[in-house]
């Protein structure tokens, strides 16, 4: 026992060594509260196209900064751009609308004018009329505005390339480049939207707090500068930090409350200190080494592991608990003797709890696996630490106020013990069965993704004022276009935009972005020469300059001419980089996205795309919602199967009998307690699920507890199980009130699933060790 003391020693100091030195270094906390939710083996080329559209739109980042007077409005976004540039955190795109960035769209477009076409003019030449065309380019011409020179009528007399500017797709509908900055005049004031993409992880703890006080820095500068002055903020990156904040808080309070509760009721059971002493030993090496294992295994940790670790607390104390109270038990006896009494038991139920944790592994969830490990290393670094440290550590005695104790855990198991008549137990069964029945019947499984989170109000609030102003309505749903390659993905996409055209003025959706609407396919930009040339080469275009004042047009390029393609487009530093997001590299073939916004009705826009080969409509929370109502009913699979797994345990050690009085009581909290939730309006979703296989496993904990024991020490294992249940309850109870609506959910599931568990416990007694005897 020495050596193995010693061993497991030598294993928590290299634990705290490496968990000081990743300290030292800094944590790495992750905070995308999607990336707890499963990754479904699905088709390669969707799951890179979602990759890479969500990774792009997470990385974007607005502020809009406003003020009644335009000139002060403009000088703060000016200084607050700079700021941020100069940072290197964000790089800016707004400061590229200038006239610059206008010209280089027009010398990209300009030698390729005849095959682009505006959706109107192309339209009117199909059929059969040019005149409109030709009216179209002269009302521009003589209208109150002037929208030409000679020079460019010399070389477009139709505005051709005019027309097919004006009509690419605008995202930003309301806002207008006044002077070098997109900005719109709101009631009495003035906005200036400065957007970006961020250049570091927005999921990333370090990067969301060096971002935000950059920012929140350059606003109060300019605020004090301009008084009055408002600010809105809109990004994943700031979602990200608000909810992070938000589990951060829940995790201290819980962790606070769950570790105060502890000591509170060690204190006032035991009456010293040597046993809470004894108790935060085995707690402190179980988290210390749980942490430390985590991220060896996994390089960094989720924020809501890290919630839901903290509820560690409360099961990692009960093998403490039940070694300790032995010390109330008439025989008294040495710590070695008081802890061979309970070691089987404690064995046992770690072994049962591990069952539990580790079966969520079989869950594709990586939030879940960070969990799962957490609790399975802790619980077993405390079972150890309980077997090897605490008898050579423990030098109490038997206390004096033990019988009032007792007694109070005795008033538990009383009406266990009294004979009950018959109709009692059946009418008790019967209320059981009913109340279980009914809810059952009543549960309303919630598979919405949108809804297991908290998004910040403030926030929200912003992002409304934000697409309200810009006159932009966000979407994270997009049509996914597989071809051979670019040309033929480009004719797919010039399907599909008419297909959409009439869905826009039904309000299916608002506006959408595709690469076709920028450059044309090559059959597209040929048949379009065609057209100019049929239509509006020969008396026409005689016509069309007398009525200009012109005598010669530039000739047009030869037939031969080159096309406009995607790769001269899309080039990363060029006019129109912003086509890369929706370029996406497949390694094989073309794989492009159709960006959707406003997006009202999917099951319509799912409609447009039938028919079409190599199209599919992507649709990320839709999908995770689905995967979500697949988990659901795969975790209760893994409910059975970690009750398959203990079992037989229980039946090596009880016989199918005992085995069955074992595993009675948590299969009856398990069915009672999303039956109950049900009665209450609660929905049932995966996270109930997942806290279901905890109930089981935790639960088996209790009934083992009791099995345990002898007749005459009953009353011990009962005081052992009642404060196990309470720090329990304290630590995962405790997350019934987050604000995060997984986390409730999961929580609020524990709270009744154990309360349930502890209450129903007794009924264990039954079952007994061969020939009564504990070990």
């Amino acid at each position: 026992m020495r050596v193995a003391a010693g061993l497991w020693l030598v294993i928590v100091m290299a634990a705290a060594l490496y968990l000081g030195l990743r300290l030292h270094d800094g944590l790495v906390f992750r905070t995308d509260l999607l990336a707890l939710l499963p990754r479904e083996a699905q088709d390669p080329a969707a799951q890179h196209a979602n990759d890479v559209v969500t990774a792009a739109l997470s990385r974007q980042v607005m502020v809009m900064v406003g003020h009644h007077d335009r000139d002060q409005a403009r000088a703060a976004a000016t200084a607050i751009a700079g700021a941020l540039t100069q940072s290197k955190l964000v790089a800016l795109t707004t400061n590229a609308f200038g006239k610059d960035r206008l010209r280089q769209i027009g010398q990209l477009y300009f030698p390729y004018r005849r095959g682009l076409l505006s959706a109107s003019d192309r339209q009117f030449l199909l059929d059969g009329k040019p005149e409109a065309v030709s009216t179209g380019a002269l009302s521009q011409v003589y209208g109150l505005v002037g929208m030409a020179d000679a020079k460019l009528l010399q070389r477009d007399p139709y505005l051709l390339l005019t027309g097919f500017l004006t009509h690419l797709p605008i995202p930003l509908s309301r806002l207008s480049l006044d002077d070098g900055l997109l900005a719109v005049q709101d009631g009495d004031t003035y906005w200036v939207l400065l957007a970006g993409q961020i250049a570091g992880d927005p999921y990333a703890l370090a990067f969301q707090k060096e971002l935000a006080a950059t920012l929140d820095g350059a606003l109060t500068d300019q605020l004090q500068v301009h008084p009055g002055l408002q600010s809105l903020r809109l990004g994943a990156v700031f979602f990200a930090k608000a909810g992070a904040e938000q589990a951060m808080s829940e995790t201290s309070r819980i962790g606070v409350a769950s570790i105060l509760g502890t000591v509170l009721l060690v204190l006032f059971v035991f009456r010293g200190v040597r046993p809470l002493l004894l108790t935060l030993v085995a707690i402190g090496v179980g988290v210390m080494t749980s942490l430390a294992a985590c991220l060896w295994l996994f390089g960094e940790l989720h924020v809501m592991a890290l919630l839901f670790g903290v509820s560690l607390i409360g099961v990692a104390v009960d093998y403490s608990l039940q070694y300790l109270s032995e010390i109330f038990a008439a025989e008294g006896g040495t710590p070695r003797e008081r802890l061979k009494r309970v070691r089987l038991g404690i064995t046992l139920a770690t072994a049962t709890v591990a069952i539990g944790y580790v079966t969520l592994f079989l869950a594709p969830f990586p939030g879940l696996h960070q969990i799962a490990a957490l609790a399975a290393i802790g619980l077993v670094a405390s079972w150890a630490t309980v077997l090897l440290w605490l008898p050579a550590l423990d030098h109490s005695r038997r206390p004096r106020h033990g019988d009032r104790l007792l007694a109070a855990a005795g008033s538990l198991l009383a009406p266990w013990q009294k004979p009950r008549p018959a109709w009692a137990k059946g009418g008790a069964s019967i209320l059981l069965l009913a109340i279980a029945i009914g809810g059952l019947l009543q549960i309303r499984p919630d598979d919405d993704v949108r809804r297991m989170q908290n998004l910040s109000g403030p926030l929200l609030a912003d992002q409304d004022q934000i697409q309200r102003l810009a006159g932009a309505a966000g979407s994270a749903q997009f049509f996914l276009i597989e071809a051979k390659d670019d040309e033929t993905a480009l004719q797919t996409e010039e399907t599909l935009i008419d297909r959409l055209q009439p869905l826009l003025a039904q309000g299916v959706l608002a506006g959408f972005q595709a690469p076709a609407q920028y450059v044309p396919s090559v059959a597209r930009q040929r048949e379009n020469r065609d057209l100019v040339h049929r239509e509006l080469d020969g008396p026409l275009l005689t016509e069309h300059l007398r009525q200009l004042g012109l005598s010669q047009v530039e000739p047009p390029p030869p037939d031969d001419a080159p096309f406009l393609t995607l790769t001269e487009a899309a080039a990363k530093q060029g006019p129109l980089g912003f086509l890369a997001n929706l370029i996406l590299d497949s390694g094989q073939g073309a794989l492009h996205a159709v960006k959707l916004d406003g997006v009202t009705k999917p099951e319509a826009l799912a409609a447009a795309a039938e028919g079409l080969p190599g199209v599919r409509l992507i649709d990320p929370t839709g999908d995770f919602s689905l995967l979500l109502a697949k988990y659901r009913n795969r975790a209760l699979g893994l409910l059975a199967l970690s009750a398959a797994l203990m079992t037989p345990l229980l039946i090596w050690r009880y016989g199918f009998k005992g085995a069955a009085a074992v595993i009675a009581p948590p299969l009856l909290a398990v069915f009672l307690a999303p039956a109950l939730r049900a009665w209450f309006g609660a929905s049932f979703t995966f996270f109930d699920g997942m806290a279901l296989v905890l109930v089981l496993s935790i639960g088996v904990d209790y009934s083992i507890f009791l099995a345990e024991t002898s007749p005459q020490r009953q009353r011990v294992t009962m005081l052992a199980v009642t404060m196990a249940a309470a720090t329990t309850l304290l630590s995962f109870g405790l997350l019934a009130l987050s604000s995060v609506q997984a986390v409730h959910a999961f929580g609020s599931t524990m709270l009744i699933g154990i309360l349930l568990a502890f209450l129903l416990s007794p009924l264990a007694r039954w079952a007994r060790t061969p020939k009564g005897q504990t070990v």
